[in-house]
């Protein structure tokens, strides 16, 4: 061998002890003394880790190199001087028998400028010395328990494991892919299979030797561990129905009512599970009846949110249920006790009447049996005419028979005097589409000097008022006070 080769073999040998801790290397003519000065030294109690020099130092280039460590990290600490030794006291007491590293490696200056170089790391102990192989604590579950296809296996060890180790340290039978993740200062191994453990199979984790710790020892023994995966036996049920907003924005926020209260005709329906679900099989077998077109969206795998796209018909009975193919993402299937009944509210219908003679318009909370209107009939003859148009909103009136219906509830009655004039009579009705309805009255007396005439509009509502086949209602009577103008 030539004695470049062999030049170049020392240097490698070199810088890999010095790489590993086992080679000190301090500054021949530094001037410095370290404590711990030794391999694997053992520190009592009254000793503290420091550096003394034999020159004046900028201190803040020393305190920038000088740093203790465990197999967690840095540790954290305060520096003391005394003259030229700087003293390094740990925020937290070292713990006996644990491993750590002094180090004090990179370039410095005295206080003249002059850069020193050091290249130091000692491996030490505290109070006792322990450099027994790492081994396995514990599993969580044991080994020989059954787990759930998405249940993790979390495994405790002694000491901090080297995270690169456990490729070549670790086994899975049958093979599966997993996620590892380490936790608790790298004591703790937490594995997932990345599809779900298998149901019904049997694994085996065997952990080798070639699991190291954070400084290289292997792990004492080999260890086993067995599990069974049941999965979800339990069959899922539903916990509630509630009626929500239909604002998906806000991922449907639920109403401050329940479902045994009436439900509004354009809230959706919010049904949560007793665990997540198949939500395929489970939103086709869906049955809300009677029927109406709808989506089925899901929030998350246990909370289905039934949107009627046009809306629920007012007052009335719905029924929820679930054909057999609903099921739990283990495959069982559902049960429920009986179905889900709910009641929609009567739809509400509002109504504003234009007396179209006196321009005068009456909206919703208008009418008035307390205040008389001035109206002015037509003097077209003995007997004047006089319009009504009514405007209505929430509900529409699309067949013969609930267009009659509404004819029928609305009347113009005399009041006063109750002798010598006759009600007005309606001489004629039409509809414009399905939500505007003029009618005409004859018969309409107009008031004297010494006479007035008062006459009562009513539109009649409530159980047996104006109302759709869709169940859209005017939920109250309407009544107005009218009074005719001295001709």
């Amino acid at each position: 061998m030539s004695s470049v080769v062999r030049a170049t073999v020392f240097l490698c040998v070199l810088l890999f002890l010095i790489s590993c801790g086992l080679l000190i290397e301090i500054p021949g003519d530094a001037g410095i003394t370290c404590c711990p000065g030794t391999v694997n030294q053992v520190l009592s109690e009254q000793e503290t880790p420091h550096i003394r020099f034999d020159f004046t130092v900028d201190k803040d280039s020393v305190e920038a190199l000088f740093s203790i460590k465990d197999a967690v990290g840095e540790l954290p600490g305060v520096f003391r001087w005394e003259d030229q030794t700087v003293f390094f006291r740990p925020q937290t007491e070292l713990i006996p028998g644990r491993r750590y590293t002094f180090s004090f490696v990179g370039n410095y200056y005295d206080l003249r400028g002059v850069e020193f170089s050091s290249y130091t790391i000692v491996p030490f102990y505290y109070r006792k010395r322990d450099e027994s192989a790492p081994y396995m604590l514990s599993s969580d579950p044991a080994s020989g328990y059954t787990i759930a296809p998405d249940d993790a296996i979390r495994i405790r060890f002694s000491e901090a494991i080297d995270p690169s180790s456990l490729a070549r340290g670790i086994s899975i039978q049958p093979d599966t892919p997993v996620t590892a993740s380490w936790e608790n200062g790298a004591t703790e191994l937490v594995l997932k299979a990345q599809q779900k453990w298998k149901y019904c199979h049997c694994y085996t984790i065997q952990i080798n030797e070639e699991l190291r710790d954070s400084f290289g020892i292997p792990l004492a023994e080999m260890r086993e561990l067995v599990f069974w995966v049941q999965g979800d036996i339990e069959s899922p049920g539903v916990l509630s129905v509630q009626p929500a907003f239909n604002m998906p924005a806000q991922l449907y926020p639920l109403t401050d009512y329940g479902i045994e209260e009436p439900v509004g005709l354009w809230d959706v329906l919010r049904i949560d599970f007793s665990e997540a679900m198949d939500t395929d099989s489970t939103a086709g077998a869906l049955i809300l009846h009677p029927s109406v077109a709808m989506e089925r969206i899901w929030i998350d795998a246990a909370s289905l949110v039934v949107v009627p796209t046009g809306g629920l018909a007012a007052a009335t009975r719905y029924l929820i249920d679930f054909e057999a193919q609903a099921t739990d993402q283990a495959g069982n299937t559902i049960e429920i006790a009986e179905p889900i009944r709910f009641l929609t509210v009567s739809g509400t219908i509002n109504v504003t009447t234009e007396l179209v003679q006196d321009g005068i318009q009456l909206g919703p909370g208008d009418y008035s049996t307390a205040t008389a209107l001035e109206i002015e009939p037509y003097p077209i003859s003995s007997a004047a005419d006089y319009e009504l148009l009514f405007h209505f909103t929430g509900g529409k009136f699309e067949s013969n028979t609930e267009k009659h219906t509404v004819q029928d509830a609305i009347s113009l009655l005399c009041l006063f005097p109750d002798a010598g004039v006759a009600n007005p009579i309606a001489t004629g009705y039409s509809w414009m589409g399905d939500l505007i309805l003029s009618v005409t009255y004859s018969q309409l007396e107009f008031s004297t000097a010494n006479r007035k005439v008062y006459y009562l509009l009513c539109i009649r509502g409530g159980p047996s008022g104006i109302v759709t086949d869709e169940g859209y209602r005017l939920q109250r009577d309407l009544e107005q006070l009218l009074v005719s103008a001295v001709e």
